[in-house]
């Protein structure tokens, strides 16, 4: 399943505006902690963004698997469609 261009974009300006990096320093791959200086606090704003301006709930226990864009994206659509099953 595709996330489409605009849902990429919001995520990627969400991680961009918290990390507080360049838009072009944030690739699919480049990891969070070891490239960003990322710790588990931003990756709770990170949730917390997501779920504010996005409307997706993800669990704090999915916090271990966020550790790039990609991931990031899969937890979105993963948890997105659980929302709608429920």
């Amino acid at each position: 399943m595709a996330i489409q261009a605009e849902r990429l974009q919001q995520i990627r300006d969400i991680l961009v505006d918290v990390l507080e990096i360049e838009p072009d320093e944030l690739t699919e791959t480049s990891d969070f902690v070891n490239q960003h200086g990322a710790d588990s606090l931003l990756a709770i704003d990170i949730i917390a963004s997501i779920e504010r301006s996005m409307g997706v709930r993800i669990p704090s226990a999915a916090l271990p698997e966020m550790v790039n864009l990609g991931a990031v994206v899969e937890l979105v659509l993963r948890y997105e469609q659980e929302d709608t099953d429920a």
